[in-house]
């Protein structure tokens, strides 16, 4: 166990939320696991050097979205936005200031 709570966001973390969100849709639509690796590589280099009271949702969309039109353009998207921010809101839950640990019932 961690030896401070929240734990600080980790690549597997990371990579399990981005996957499960799924923002542009290419998992479901057949594109291999690892499809994401490199935004979730990135997304970890900016979330890394933050402290957990600012690893909130305001505080995080705006990175997700930057390493988003980075890989995929800058399209803007009702369903891309939607995905992103309820990522964001996924990691600041998981990482951020209100993190509360997980237990088995």
């Amino acid at each position: 166990m961690p030896s401070s709570w929240p734990p600080p966001p980790d690549l597997d973390s990371l990579q399990d939320l981005v996957r499960a969100a799924d923002p542009e849709g290419l998992l479901a639509a057949g594109a291999p696991a690892d499809e994401y690796e490199p935004e979730e590589q990135a997304l970890l280099e900016k979330l890394q050097p933050l402290s957990s009271a600012e690893l909130t949702e305001d505080r995080i969309l705006p990175l997700l979205t930057a390493i988003w039109e980075t890989s995929f353009g800058d399209r803007s998207s009702l369903t891309r936005g939607a995905a992103l921010s309820s990522l964001a809101a996924q990691i600041a839950r998981f990482f951020g200031p209100e993190a509360q640990p997980q237990v088995r019932s």
